[in-house]
């Protein structure tokens, strides 16, 4: 057997420095920015107790508390009111779960357990722990539950008290804990103290949501834009021929991710007999003083928790949006036999200061967000229409889309 000795390589000049600034004749195909920075100077934020002050480095001045993103670097530094007799000094940064069911039981999850030992006497050439200590410990992204790694919850806590009573909470804190020499050999004395910290991890949509003047010049153009879901308003047994179930058309932007500050804009359109319509949409109720609205668009939230095998979930409304009817066009007439359409236009919006994280699904919590088309008859006890509602899945992210013209791919 002959021995083949492998081809003669020689060395190549080192590969191109990768530079995010375009060079002339290379152009940025396609990328999502990341949103403009805040306008908000960051400035340190200082937490004093009896025996030591934490400073916390480059925080928002809006925050109530520290606040951190998704891979986040805690760094501050550490002043020691007395170093004469400490042994060591470390700090721990600690998330947990907890999550209830009344008639279930409850459970506490360890997200995170990143821990670091600032000073020690055994390891440190000075014999006098120094009076200040620089610390810096970054957030994980993921935790290990189960046989699953998912990406670590915002800080949330909720709580839902209709039996059976559901809760769930994620709380952040960093722990600084001070080892102290003593004179009795059976007591080692330690002291701690903990600052509670606020995990945001941020999110926005692939792409804008666009707001043009009507929607059916903008279908027109762009139908891509647009997400259309169709639904029916069932009737009840009834001996009239004229009436027949109303078919449902509800139109929103196909990004399906929007941010807590972003409008959303959405069509309705119904078709049906005239005389459906007709019993639909007249606005008198028998014996009735009020007259309820006919037509809703809304957000809701549902959150679901596992306890012991156990599921449980709950839905609460987050927002109202406005509607607004449409007029029908000058040249629609009523043909004997044919459907007959009815168009409304409106948008939606949740505030920052109602919602402060976006949906996440962790196993044990599930966070998930609907965008609702409601309508309902006049009388709807004793309407031959019943009333109807169709729930489309969005998702809600922390910021809107943006695109600066300093943004590049490297800002990701």
């Amino acid at each position: 057997m002959s021995l083949v000795l492998p081809p003669n390589y020689f060395p190549t000049s080192s590969p191109p420095r990768y530079s995010y600034l375009l060079p002339e004749g290379e152009e940025t195909v396609e990328f999502t920015p990341r949103g403009n920075a805040p306008t908000n100077v960051l400035v340190n934020i200082t937490q004093t107790c009896s025996f030591l002050t934490i400073i916390l480095k480059d925080q928002n001045p809006a925050e109530e508390c520290p606040t951190y993103g998704r891979g986040s670097t805690i760094h501050g530094e550490i002043g020691l009111r007395s170093s004469a007799s400490v042994l060591s000094v470390s700090i721990k940064l600690k998330g947990r779960l907890r999550v209830s069911i009344s008639d279930s039981g409850s459970a506490t999850i360890p997200v995170v357990s990143e821990s670091a030992v600032l000073w020690s006497q055994d390891s440190a050439h000075k014999i006098i722990c120094p009076s200040v200590l620089p610390f810096s410990i970054v957030f994980p992204t993921t935790f290990k539950h189960g046989d699953r790694i998912r990406s670590i919850p915002p800080s949330f806590s909720e709580a839902y008290y209709q039996l059976p009573a559901i809760s769930a909470q994620c709380s952040y804190i960093l722990k600084v804990t001070i080892h102290n020499s003593s004179k009795m050999a059976f007591w080692n004395p330690s002291r701690s103290y903990s600052l509670w910290l606020n995990y945001r991890p941020r999110t926005r949509p692939q792409r804008p949501v666009y707001h043009l003047d009507r929607f059916l010049a903008t279908l027109k153009q762009i139908p891509e834009d647009w997400l259309e879901s169709e639904s029916t308003m069932r009737i009840r047994r009834t001996d009239s021929l004229d009436l027949k179930p109303v078919s449902c058309r509800f139109f929103f932007p196909s990004v399906g991710a929007f941010g807590l500050s972003d409008t959303i804009p959405f069509h309705i359109q119904i078709s049906s007999s005239l005389a459906s319509l007709r019993l639909l949409l007249s606005s008198e109720i028998p014996n009735s003083g009020t007259e309820r609205p006919s037509v809703r668009v809304f957000i809701t939230r549902q959150t679901v928790v596992e306890v012991n095998t156990r599921k449980c979930w709950r839905t609460a409304t987050l927002v109202e949006g406005r509607v607004r009817a449409i007029a029908p066009p000058i040249y629609a007439t009523a043909v004997e036999g044919a459907d007959m359409y009815v168009d409304w236009e409106g948008e939606v919006r949740v505030e920052k200061d109602m919602v402060q994280y976006g949906g996440f699904n962790i196993g044990t919590v599930v966070v998930k967000d609907y965008i609702v088309f409601a309508i309902t008859p006049p009388n709807p006890r004793s309407c031959p229409l019943l009333a109807h509602q169709h729930s489309v899945p969005i998702k809600l992210v922390t910021d809107v889309w943006t695109d600066g013209s300093t943004s590049h791919p490297l800002d990701t």
